[in-house]
């Protein structure tokens, strides 16, 4: 029997909050730093989800405006680890905190 086993190293719990972060990216050969705001889906020791309306790519670094608490440590910063395509023209983003 085939099982699928869980792959992130901590638990995550659902969480819906306003997230307020900035991204340096690289448009036509030149860096252009994005602020926007997304909505988490979910958070853990090492992690957040989140629904964004801008496309990230994998290795991106997001910088969050507010400091995010989680389980009595502060995340100020996370790397895009996977990005899917939602339904509504958003973007369904995996994050890991460093």
């Amino acid at each position: 029997m085939f099982m699928i086993t869980e792959l992130r190293e901590h638990a995550r719990s659902p969480l819906e909050i306003s997230v307020q972060y900035s991204v340096v990216v690289s448009k036509f050969k030149e860096l252009e730093k994005i602020t926007d705001s997304a909505v988490s889906i979910d958070i853990s020791r090492g992690g957040i989800g989140l629904l964004t309306r801008f496309f990230l790519e994998a290795g991106h670094v997001m910088v969050f405006n507010n400091e995010i608490d989680v389980d009595g440590m502060t995340a100020r910063i996370a790397v895009v680890k996977w990005v899917d395509r939602s339904d509504d023209n958003r973007y369904r983003v995996g994050l890991k905190f460093v």
